[in-house]
């Protein structure tokens, strides 16, 4: 069943459920989600109607986790335009505005206050008043024909391009509906009516629509952690507690700065089944530490790009896994996805061999928005029919390092743009970061490189520390101290020169951790 008939279906059989709750007491609930978009869709339909670029044409949703967001991403998709959710607290204003750029002379759904970056026609700009306006108006449902269906596209989600400019990745309504159908299969009997699922990730971050195809394809509930209960730990901690959350979708970091306060486990979150982690690597350590504070919660480790629509594996992460010297797995692939591994000529490896990882599947978005130099570079068919796939099958080239295991199961290595040369030396940066986190008293830590004369001279691990430390010792001596620790398991050469003490690690607005911020430091 497509996600917006799942949408429809719940609406009508409960439309007093709670769709969304956020931190800050705002809520909907699915009658009014629907009844809403409907009403907005119409109004997308009529201010579409005069436009010469298309009637499919990108709708830019901008704001954070106002539950007009979730209206105006719906509406979008039932009137058959692409939204483009960019974040209003994660996106600085100038890169918002290259979007904007990118998408021509866009409409604009703005739940938040648009920066005046944002150079869009006035005309073309609906505030969160109108929106308001619009969704309260009597409207008949809107044309089901309208509803983005099959190949059209469902959302343009623009991540970092090498180039400086954000490209945007265009998932399709196939790939979307195909991953939502995985994504309640993986939540299992979690997933029942009013089941809360914890809503973190912006939603111009991929990871958002972990929870929200989700929860809202079950007729559970959002409950969407706003920007400053996230900047507040004691905020946070408190609407965790009150969040009666039964899944919990996130970043490692995000887990790993719960983490640092005792309080974080099953007491104060009793519902909590599920751990579900996407988007950077999972440390042992802080699986391992889950599974001790949440002993009737169970781990899934996931992986996958944006353009492979959110992720394409999973693993249940046991005690035995996390406690094991090897770092974690990521998993096997969805039915309707097949993994390669190539090496630098484009030929299949052996299993066991590392290479860059190549994703086949229904789930392979259709390319980069308005470039087709880069789709081309990065996308293409699938290299034969892909066993599961119930839509067209493509394949992407990762550029992430990996290697499968005689069962099917992928092994990350991390990307091989974050592989660097020392003294002619091949360092994967992850695999410090590894051997760091499992010392003891190391909460977390990320691993940056130090250049000169265009070569990186050195390496410098950022470590957040809680263990003991002898009376007066300095940071120095603690990081002498550490640095011999990683002698016996670590080269030389990949032992870091300087350890730097953080608080915390900085992260960037999707909860990933903020390598530029760490290099500036």
């Amino acid at each position: 069943m497509r996600f917006l008939e799942m949408i429809e279906r719940r609406a009508c059989e409960f439309p007093e459920a709670v769709a969304q709750r956020t931190s800050t007491g705002s809520q909907l609930t699915y009658g009014e989600l629907w009844h809403a978009s409907g009403a907005l869709a119409q109004e997308l339909v009529r201010r579409n109607a005069s436009r010469t670029d298309g009637g499919h044409a990108p709708v830019l949703v901008y704001g954070h986790k106002s539950p007009l967001m979730l209206v105006g991403m719906l509406a979008c998709m039932r009137s058959g335009h692409p939204y483009v959710p960019v974040d209003a607290h994660s996106v600085p204003d100038e890169r918002a505005a290259s979007i904007a750029r990118q998408l021509g002379e866009p409409i604009v759904l703005a739940a938040e206050s648009l920066p005046a970056a944002v150079a869009v026609s006035p005309e073309g700009v609906l505030s969160a008043a109108d929106i308001r306006a619009v969704a309260e108006r009597p409207a008949d449902a809107p044309n089901p024909a309208w509803q983005i269906a099959g190949e059209d596209l469902c959302y343009i989600l623009f991540t970092s391009g090498s180039t400086g400019a954000p490209k945007g990745v265009e998932v399709t309504a196939n790939c979307f509906d195909n991953f939502c159908g995985w994504d309640v299969e993986l939540a299992g009997p979690v997933a029942t009516l009013g089941a809360v699922w914890i809503d973190q990730a912006p939603f111009s971050f991929d990871l958002s629509v972990f929870e929200l195809a989700g929860a809202l394809a079950t007729s559970g509930t959002l409950f969407s952690l706003e920007h400053d209960t996230q900047q507040d730990m004691e905020a946070l901690l408190a609407s965790l507690a009150e969040s009666g959350a039964a899944v919990w979708v996130s970043t490692p970091s995000f887990a790993d700065l719960c983490l640092v306060n005792a309080g974080f486990s099953q007491e104060m979150m009793p519902n909590l089944r599920l751990f579900l982690f996407c988007g950077e690597t999972l440390a042992n350590s802080t699986a391992a530490h889950l599974l001790e504070r949440f002993p009737r919660a169970r781990v899934l480790n996931t992986y996958g790009p944006t353009e492979s629509t959110v992720a394409v594996t999973a693993v249940e992460i046991t005690p035995q896994l996390a406690a094991a010297p090897e770092p974690l797995p990521v998993g096997s692939p969805r039915p309707g996805t097949r993994l390669r591994i190539v090496d630098a000529a484009g030929s299949d490896a052996e299993a066991g061999r590392p290479g860059e990882v190549v994703i086949e599947g229904d789930t392979v978005a259709h390319g980069y928005y308005g470039r087709d130099d880069l789709t081309r570079a990065a996308f293409g068919t699938a290299s034969s029919a892909v066993p599961g796939a119930v839509s067209p099958a493509r394949s992407y080239r990762t550029g992430d390092e990996g290697w499968l295991d005689e069962s099917g199961t992928l092994h990350y290595h991390g990307r091989l743009d974050l592989q660097v040369k020392l003294n002619g030396f091949r360092i994967e940066l992850g695999e410090i970061e590894e051997q760091l986190r499992r010392l003891p008293g190391v909460d977390a830590a990320a691993v940056t490189t130090r250049e000169r004369d265009g070569k990186v001279s050195h390496l410098v691990a950022h470590v957040v520390y809680s263990g003991p430390r002898a009376e007066g010792e300095s940071d120095f001596r603690l990081g002498l101290a550490l640095k011999e620790q990683l002698k016996p398991v670590l080269p030389h050469y990949m032992v870091p020169k300087k350890i730097a003490f953080l608080n915390a690690l900085p992260r960037t607005g999707n909860g990933k951790v903020d390598r530029r911020a760490l290099k500036a430091l």
